[in-house]
């Protein structure tokens, strides 16, 4: 390729030659022609001097004089001219004076003292000169071959015999008739000469038919003057061609072409040159008289082609290296400035052309290759999971790819292109908000990073987007459009409500779980103390009906503390093996009972479902709740349906990670209503305890909130849906029965009384003082310690003890660390573990000398049944 484009520079410097920026020496030249501006010779002269002295390193200032000798006489024309010059060179100086033919030759021989003293002088187109060495003279003889083209007049038809020489009188015409008659003796034998001068063309042309076929003609250039008309050489050799078909032969280039067939001839542009390069050298400073004269013959074989078909002369006769004019040119023959012309423009077509191939094959391939990267960006870009799409300044579609169509319902994301964003997006509120975004990072550069926003997507479901966008710059870092990234985080924002709830729950849960233990103890101290004192009075007097309502008052109390936990850590007491076909059959009896004729129930029971380990009085609960719930909510609009459903579903990874689920089998159960739905500011608090949206005489806010933990302690996940003004949907997923660990059970006993020794381990002096007074009413004997310390002494010193009652909390060490200790002291030792927290049975899990769990706040019936089945060798947990 650089070859290419040296080669291209070289001919670009060929075709615009370099001009030289240093100032040219000023030269004065002199030119005197003998004859008139028109005549071809002296005009070619002319033309070869002044091309010749242009190219010089000199600026020549030439001054050009004709003297008209062809037309008037030499003597009457230098009489005219001497003063005519005298005056007009008076003040001039010049450098070289440059004549040429013999007229002004002789004129400046005879005048340079007068006219140009001591100037040095060039001639050239002069015949017959005398003499050779004339001081501060040089130049070019006019020494034309006419022995060449006589010979070569002889090979053509070697049965001529005679030679008409046609000329003038004029000095030239004298001159060249002497070189003529010089060459005559070398033809005595063969050749008759015979001389015509001064004759019109007219008269040449009759005597010339007269001419016998055995003779030709030599044609010297004249002027001839008829009734006041000049007529040239050329027109007078061409009138005399016209009238004869004897062959002319000329010696001058200039008069082929005019009927002349040809010859050796002289080429008045080469004279010229000739002389110009001598008078260059004397300005260089090489004296003339140091330039030899050039004496040499000059001629060129030159032909007529039309001459040559007229007189019947072939090709292969002429000499070799003939020239020939009006040649028909065959197609392929051009002239050769032309020819080499072409050829330098062809070789730098070729050389452009194989430039133009290899940019062509080079431009495809990267078109090739950036087709392939547009495919692959195109592929990638369909393949990116996020919404992407690009803009123009005019926020116009430049692209979209195919998640941004599924997500917004667009069939061909090309087809957004050249489109605004009302024009292509289905919501005109979330077009309005894009479109301003865009022209806010257009106008400050700016990028705008994780812009939450909720739209409704083509199907009607109601999804997140997070937004980034960021403007585009092109080379110039000028701002060209936009660039925006969107991603779907509907199932991301899903989980963390998820996990915000459950953070909030279990620190609820937390919360609520030591206020229970307090509570617990407290009622425990109550009931027990209770009992007991209505042992000591009757129980139809005042004080014992007072004692029955305290007790009454606690148990109450112990009731709401429960619920209090349910939300939280809901007991797994009373698990089996559930069918839920039953527990809603249970519910739509209670509800359909009360319910009024203007709100419908649609149950759709799935009865086939398989079994779920749950409670069922929990499960009861859960849906009476939310059956309630929907019956309040149409109510309050003038009725409405209530749908029921059950099922068996398998959730997806995907379904189930939105309810923080593992995925597999599931029955779910489906409470909707047609009501007023839940507004969606307060749709993510519905599960909160304590947060409701009814009067302060209808509710406590801890019935959603007692339903979701309830469902979580079942292993399961809720999932509200709903839409203000059109309904409200619950689904409740529970694991199948294979899915979940059995739980141990404790089964309801009757109080019993007993025998055996206890041991009473308790930090709480209320109860450390009332639980023994109640195990020892049931015909047990008791020891009591308060702490675990002083309870391992006890066993240690006192060897016969049938069971252990310890409460899980306690300072220092707690129940299950007793009970650990107990494993390696007394492995036969049956333990009963009593918490206010049900995260006791976790804790109790393991250890299999702890026999039963008894959770706060227990009375005395339950205190008994648990001694009773571990004393009576129950294993159950």
């Amino acid at each position: 390729m650089r070859s290419i484009l040296c080669t291209i520079f070289l001919f670009a410097l060929c075709l615009f030659p370099a001009v030289s920026h240093a100032e040219k020496v000023k030269k004065n030249v002199l030119y005197i022609n003998s004859y008139h501006h028109g005549y071809r010779w002296s005009d070619n002269i002319f033309e070869g001097i002044r091309s010749t002295l242009d190219e010089s390193e000199f600026k020549i200032n030439l001054q050009i004089e004709y003297m008209d000798t062809k037309k008037y006489a030499y003597d009457f024309s230098a009489q005219r001219l001497l003063p005519l010059f005298r005056d007009k060179f008076r003040n001039e100086r010049f450098d070289v004076v440059i004549v040429s033919d013999n007229d002004a030759f002789n004129f400046a021989l005879e005048h340079r003292d007068t006219l140009f003293p001591g100037v040095p002088i060039v001639f050239c187109g002069v015949n017959d000169l005398k003499s050779r060495s004339i001081p501060n003279v040089t130049g070019v003889i006019e020494n034309f071959p006419i022995a060449d083209t006589i010979d070569l007049a002889l090979n053509l038809r070697p049965e001529m015999e005679k030679i008409v020489v046609v000329g003038d009188s004029s000095t030239a015409g004298r001159t060249i008739r002497a070189q003529v008659e010089a060459v005559m003796p070398f033809y005595e034998d063969r050749l008759k000469f015979e001389y015509w001068a001064d004759l019109s063309a007219s008269q040449v042309r009759e005597r010339a038919r007269q001419l016998s076929d055995n003779a030709f003609m030599f044609f010297i250039p004249y002027y001839i003057t008829i009734n006041g008309r000049s007529y040239t050489s050329e027109e007078v050799a061409e009138a005399i061609s016209e009238g004869t078909d004897i062959p002319i032969f000329t010696a001058w280039e200039f008069l082929i072409g005019h009927g002349a067939l040809g010859g050796s001839l002289l080429s008045g542009k080469q004279h010229g040159r000739m002389a110009a390069e001598l008078a260059l050298d004397i300005l260089r400073g090489t004296p003339a008289d140091k330039l030899p004269m050039v004496e040499r013959p000059l001629g060129t074989y030159f032909f007529d082609y039309n001459v040559m078909n007229k007189l019947g002369v072939d090709e292969s006769q002429l000499p070799d290296g003939s020239r020939i004019i009006n040649m028909p040119k065959a197609f392929y023959e051009l002239p050769k400035q032309l020819f080499w012309t072409i050829m330098i423009f062809m070789f730098v077509l070729v050389n452009v052309l194989i430039f133009l191939i290899y940019t062509i094959i080079e431009r495809r391939r990267i078109e090739k290759r950036i087709k392939e990267q547009l495919a692959f960006q195109e592929i990638l870009m369909d393949t990116i999971p996020q919404l992407v799409c690009w803009k123009d300044n005019d926020q116009r579609y430049l692209g979209a790819n195919r998640a941004f169509g599924e997500f917004f319902g667009i069939d061909d994301p090309q087809a957004v292109m050249g489109k605004t964003d009302n024009e292509a997006l289905p919501q005109r509120e979330f077009a309005g908000w894009v479109g301003a975004l865009d022209r806010q990072v257009v106008r400050t550069r700016k990028a705008l990073r994780k812009l939450k926003r909720r739209v409704t997507r083509n199907n009607g479901d109601n999804a997140w987007l997070e937004l980034n966008k960021v403007p585009l710059f092109d080379p110039t870092g000028n701002v060209v459009g936009t660039l925006t990234t969107a991603e779907n985080i509907t199932k991301e924002r899903d989980l963390e409500k998820q996990l915000i709830q459950s953070q909030k729950m279990e620190a609820i849960g937390t919360l609520a779980g030591g206020i229970a233990h307090d509570f617990n103890n407290i009622l425990t101290s109550i009931i027990n103390s209770t009992e007991l004192a209505m042992g000591d009075v009757d129980p139809e007097s005042l004080t014992g009906k007072d004692l029955d309502r305290v007790l009454k008052a606690a148990r109450r109390g112990g009731h709401v503390v429960k619920q209090i936990l349910a939300f939280s850590r809901p007991s797994q007491e009373g698990f089996r093996a559930t069918n839920i076909c039953e527990v809603i059959s249970e519910v739509l009896g209670l509800v359909k009972a009360s319910m009024p004729g203007n709100i419908r129930i649609n149950a759709n029971e799935n009865c086939e479902v398989p079994l779920v380990w749950a409670d069922p009085t929990q499960l009861h609960q859960v849906i009476l709740n939310l059956c309630t719930n929907s019956f309040q909510a149409l109510r309050d609009v003038g009725g409405g349906e209530l749908l029921l459903e059950l099922e068996e579903v398998r959730l997806s990874e995907d379904e189930a990670r939105t309810i923080n689920l593992e995925p597999g089998r599931f029955v779910r159960i489906v409470v909707a209503d047609d009501g007023p739905g839940i507004p969606s500011e307060i749709l993510d608090k519905i599960f909160d305890p304590f947060f409701t949206t009814k009067g302060k005489a209808e509710g406590t806010g801890l019935g959603l909130a007692v339903v979701h933990g309830i469902v979580k302690g079942h292993n399961g996940g809720i999932r509200v849906s709903s839409e203000a003004g059109v309904s409200t949907r619950f689904e409740i997923h529970l694991p199948v029965h294979d899915q979940i660990a059995e739980f141990s059970i404790l089964t309801d006993m009757q109080a019993m009384q007993g025998r055996g020794r206890i041991l009473f381990v308790e930090d709480d002096p209320d109860q450390l003082e009332t639980t023994p007074r109640i195990l020892e009413s049931l015909g047990y004997r008791v020891s009591a310690a308060a702490d675990v310390t002083a309870a391992l002494e006890m066993l240690v010193r006192e060897e016969d003890f049938d069971l252990v009652i310890t409460d899980f909390d306690m300072p220092g060490a707690n129940g299950v660390e007793l009970a650990e200790a107990l494993q390696a002291i007394a492995p036969g030792l049956p333990v009963i573990l009593v918490s206010g927290r049900e995260d006791a049975v976790t804790a109790a899990s393991g250890l299999p000398n702890i026999g039963r769990i008894v959770i706060k706040p227990y009375d005395k019936t339950m205190m008994a049944q648990a001694v009773a089945a571990v004393l009576g060798g129950l294993e159950e947990r």
